[in-house]
């Protein structure tokens, strides 16, 4: 578009913090995970977002399914068959359902000196906006993809010496989030509705 700043390793952070984000959304995440080089696991994740609530489904590779629901400072959290939902503050998020999924902010939270690239790229059809950075005390190489439309993580990767460990990539990104679709979204097993999209509006 119109607004390509020049990009470098200093500036990106900064750029990828001004990028208008959606506010409301639903996309489909999948991770793959590799040891020497071979597929050994993945996991699907359906993630629906408005006005600050999120709520996450992930398919672990054992096929269980872990369900989050994030809002107000709070997590509810509970799994297919389960009838015990865990509920706390947010940040102390005991599972591993936001580790599995990086998002920009684990960009913003990068280390400037790690970041040894940046740049504008296309990535399966989309501009975004390129981050490589080096942890040469882990052996580690990650790298991220930020959609300039959506403000979102669209796909990364990480390298341990060289070998590819682990590969995320976004799909079906649809905004805003089509109400008709979404009833019940944010809402418990037992039927609690905690939010509900378009109120806000």
């Amino acid at each position: 578009g119109g607004l390509m700043v020049e990009v470098s390793t200093r500036t990106v952070q900064s750029l990828i913090a001004s990028l208008t984000r959606y506010e409301s959304y639903s996309r489909t995440v999948t991770v793959q995970y590799f040891d020497a080089g071979q597929p050994v696991g993945s996991a699907s994740a359906q993630i629906w977002a408005d006005g600050g609530w999120s709520r996450t489904d992930v398919t672990l590779a054992s096929g269980r399914v872990e369900h989050a629901i994030l809002g107000a400072g709070r997590l509810w959290l509970w799994y297919d068959r389960e009838s015990t939902v865990y509920e706390g503050p947010a940040e102390d998020l005991s599972a591993d359902l936001i580790q599995r999924l990086p998002t920009y902010e684990d960009v913003l939270a990068l280390d400037k000196s790690s970041i040894t690239s940046a740049g504008y790229v296309e990535r399966d059809g989309l501009p975004c906006v390129y981050v490589e950075a080096v942890r040469p005390e882990l052996g580690y190489t990650e790298r991220y993809w930020i959609s300039e439309t959506s403000g979102l993580l669209m796909a990364a990767e990480a390298e341990k010496d060289g070998e590819l460990i682990y590969s995320m990539s976004s799909h079906e990104v649809v905004s805003p989030l089509a109400l008709d679709k979404t009833s019940g979204v944010f809402s418990l097993p037992d039927g609690t509705e905690l939010y509900t999209p378009g109120a806000a509006a």
